[in-house]
């Protein structure tokens, strides 16, 4: 498959990227920004159903990092993947862990609530202090400007 005259095989994902390199996603991504900012030929949108997603070419992944895997350790697409594991659960049992979740979540915002509640009330209790003194001291400097 080629894609603006260049074989698709030579660009990777994001993703592929990771695992070609062994570096991180947003360390990639920062990467194709700078690519595609700079007009680099080594970096490429692709539009999918989801959006455009990067496509970074190995020879470029290779000059920036090294060649840290052999291209023979990436996966490929006749590689089957493995099946997610299965736990048998019932429905009542996960009700029962996702009430007891709920419950604790509940319980946590019940508490926070009631923290933010305090804080309020002492704040208020501030403001007015400082009111007071504001209106004293406001009568003060009135009584000795006027020397009432």
């Amino acid at each position: 498959m080629t894609c603006y005259g260049k074989a698709m095989d030579d660009f990777l994902t994001v993703a592929e990227a990771v695992q070609f390199t062994g570096k991180s996603r947003r360390t990639i991504t920062r990467l194709a920004t700078r690519l595609a900012q700079a007009g680099s030929d080594g970096v490429m949108p692709e539009m999918t159903a989801r959006g455009y997603i990067w496509r970074i070419s190995r020879q470029r992944l290779q000059a920036e990092y090294g060649a840290a895997v052999s291209p023979s350790r990436m996966p490929t697409a006749q590689e089957p993947t493995p099946a997610p594991l299965s736990v048998p659960i019932e429905m009542s049992q996960a009700l029962e862990v996702a009430g007891q979740g709920y419950a604790g979540l509940l319980a946590m915002h019940q508490e926070v609530k009631q923290l933010y509640v305090e804080r309020l009330q002492e704040k208020e209790e501030h403001i007015a202090a400082l009111t007071q003194k504001l209106a004293h001291a406001k009568k003060g400097f009135w009584t000795r400007l006027l020397g009432r």
